[in-house]
């Protein structure tokens, strides 16, 4: 049988600071989420290179089709 590697990274040390930013709670319809999610969808475009509109999907790959 041919052996098999997992190249997935971890686990990883996290400093405290970023462990506790990660706890805090943001509920979605909050202008704190709003904000987060227009900087996640400006990324996006960045790295898509592409000055069209992004959409965000909470499916799985087929759940845009």
């Amino acid at each position: 049988m041919k052996k098999q590697y997992i190249y997935t990274p971890g686990p990883t040390p996290v400093p405290h600071e970023v462990a506790a930013a990660q706890t805090s709670m943001v509920h979605h319809r909050t202008d704190e989420f709003g904000e987060c999610l227009a900087r996640v969808l400006e990324g996006l475009k960045f790295v898509m290179q592409t000055g069209n509109e992004v959409m965000l999907l909470t499916a799985s790959g087929t759940g845009a089709m």
